[in-house]
């Protein structure tokens, strides 16, 4: 992921800060979706979501309080041809891409964002900062997913012999690294590559090449974020995403085989 392959698995990036609050965000949008406009983020949707909010203190007794029902907007800034957008709520703003080209050039679009919204609402600090890589592993009908995958994430998904059929196989490792928390899961099923339920609400097309076929697949998702508030500084920002990126590479590299290095060249 560090360099550009030829035939990369790599097929949906995100990014996510989460900075203070700003509750009238509303009155700031025209002359973010200016600036959006600018960079060629120029696709802008607004959404309002249903979210239930769950009471916080103590309930009468034999009484438990109800969750309500809570309106909020997100602002979506997408590119000309749906690969590429900016999703803006009221204390985050997420980049997602299923057109990964580098690490340097997928973060310089990123702070670029949060370069445009820190002019525009002059942000005070940043909470969390996360990044997200989905790779799908498909070999082809001569190759085993053996060939690309080392065996500790395999597990028992291709040991069944005849008589049955694979409906999935999970495996997840969480570290605590010098970056941040960093969680790795490897999904193997029979069938079309897709997004987690999680990121498929609003997300970008995902090539082709990745999503015409069905056949046993692997996806490898990794997820590295730091959790720590200190105010907002894009040069900061940077440091983390890179150290996160790194982990993430580092996690990526000791899940594939020679093979499968060789054969993205």
């Amino acid at each position: 992921m560090g360099t550009k392959l030829s035939s990369a698995p790599l097929y949906y990036t995100v990014a996510q800060v989460q900075f203070n609050p700003v509750l009238d965000l509303d009155g700031y949008i025209p002359a973010i979706q200016s600036k959006m406009r600018e960079t060629h983020f120029s696709d802008y949707k607004k959404e309002v979501v249903q979210r239930l909010v769950f009471p916080f203190g103590n309930a009468e007794q034999d009484q438990m309080a109800a969750p309500t029902v809570a309106s909020q907007s997100r602002y979506l800034f997408g590119d000309i041809d749906g690969r590429s957008s900016f999703m803006l709520e009221t204390n985050t703003l997420s980049f997602q891409t299923t057109r990964y080209d580098t690490f340097e050039t997928f973060s310089e679009t990123l702070l670029g964002g949060l370069r445009i919204l820190h002019n525009a609402l002059g942000l005070d600090f940043v909470e969390r900062i996360g990044l997200r890589y989905l790779n799908a592993i498909q070999p082809s009908k001569e190759e085993s997913l053996r060939a690309f995958l080392v065996p500790e994430v395999l597990g028992h998904a291709l040991l069944r012999g005849e008589g049955g059929k694979l409906q999935h196989s999970v495996s997840e490792t969480s570290f605590l690294t010098a970056a941040g928390q960093l969680v790795s899961r490897v999904l193997i099923r029979d069938g079309f590559i897709g997004l987690p339920m999680e990121l498929s609400d609003l997300a970008p097309t995902i090539d082709p090449r990745f999503t015409q076929c069905e056949s046993l697949h692997a996806i490898v998702d990794t997820d590295a974020a730091i959790v720590r508030r200190e105010a907002f500084q894009l040069e900061k920002i940077d440091t983390y995403l890179t150290a996160l990126h790194d982990e993430i590479v580092k996690s990526f590299e000791a899940t594939v085989t020679d093979h499968a290095r060789v054969s993205w060249a």
